[in-house]
């Protein structure tokens, strides 16, 4: 597990490094007590279309799901040509094993792309240019005895988030019936905390909104999120800055977006602390290039950037594309000026 757990941090970390090449200048630091203003959605546009100058573009799973998911966010047209390339490219992405790897320079398919080619194809309404066949049989072969599933064939070690993404997978391409569902919620179950919640690992240790959000994605998936785990959960999220507690830790972007994710799949959307997301998410916000950082006080990069609109979208403060759900519809307004933009609410 620690040799899977080693790789999730690297995916990260190579997906931080691309997102990089195009936060440039923008990743000096601002004052981290600005309390932030309005978003202006026609500059956000045009910092993710920064992408497409690119002579190698779509060049990664990763942006290439950044670009399409926050352009059709934010209600905007993605030309054919365009379509067509990332469309491409993703099919070249797929393996002999029917998994997915990141960039052409990658050999090794993982279980985390495969779930975000499967997005982008969906966004774009082309979930048919892949063989779901061999999708099933990559995932298959992740599939371990403790109900878990790994990361990639070189590293198949179990843990919740490949789970996840596991059981995600299976579910875009209907292929559930691969999982045996008493061992894997028996899995899952090992995760929860007894002050709520879920953590990244077993026994003791801190919960977080990223992980209990997978654990009762996966619960729900499987029809096995009982009453007092929902409710437990909920009770932790209460005491995260993101559930409407004063409690000091300094936010974080991805939590934010779990921990609305997590209230959804709790059936609790209306514990959700909308008045706190807007107000954060205009705190990240960069208003020399229209890009979302990461943390208070850093720069905008194209992952950051989308994982604010993504928050936005949960929230309902954008119009395009929910892209939370599948099937999506494409949006075919694109706008010429900041008044085609949805505007934010308050």
């Amino acid at each position: 597990m620690i040799k899977m757990n080693r790789n999730l941090f690297r995916i990260a970390g190579i997906a931080l490094s691309l997102a990089m090449l195009f936060a440039g200048a923008a990743f000096a630091k601002e004052k981290k007590k600005s309390k932030g203003g309005d978003i202006d959605f026609a500059k956000t546009d045009a910092f993710i279309r920064e992408i497409e100058t690119r002579p190698d573009f779509p060049f990664s799973i990763v942006i290439a799901n950044d670009y399409v998911t926050s352009l059709l966010a934010l209600g905007d047209k993605i030309d054919t040509g365009r379509q067509n390339a990332i469309i491409a490219y993703t099919k070249l992405a797929q393996q002999n094993n029917g998994g997915f790897v990141s960039d052409k320079a990658s050999k090794s398919a993982s279980i985390i792309h495969t779930d975000i080619a499967l997005e982008t194809l969906a966004l774009l309404n082309a979930s048919n240019a892949i063989d779901p066949g061999k999708v099933k049989a990559f995932v298959a072969s992740l599939k371990n005895p403790d109900g878990g599933f790994g990361f990639s064939q070189e590293s198949k070690g179990s843990a919740l988030a490949t789970t996840y993404y596991a059981i995600h997978v299976l579910k875009r391409i209907n292929g559930l019936d691969l999982i045996e569902k008493a061992k894997t919620v028996e899995y899952v179950k090992g995760f929860e905390k007894k002050e709520g919640g879920f953590g990244m690992v077993k026994g003791p240790g801190v919960a977080s909104p990223r992980s209990t959000y997978m654990a009762a994605y996966i619960l729900n998936t499987l029809g096995s999120l009982d009453t007092a785990t929902r409710n437990n959960a909920i009770k932790f999220i209460a005491t995260t800055p993101y559930g409407g507690s004063k409690a000091k830790d300094m936010p974080d972007l991805d939590e934010q977006l779990y921990a609305i994710r997590a209230l959804k799949e709790l059936k609790a959307p209306e514990k959700i602390d909308r008045k706190y997301a807007v107000a954060f998410m205009k705190r990240l916000y960069i208003k020399v290039n229209g890009g979302f950082g990461p943390l208070e006080g850093y720069g905008s990069t194209p992952d950051s950037t989308t994982t604010g609109l993504r928050v936005l979208a949960e929230i309902d403060k954008l119009k395009g594309v929910h892209v939370a759900g599948i099937p999506q519809r494409t949006a075919n307004t694109k706008p010429s000026s900041m008044s085609k933009h949805p505007a934010m609410e308050h």
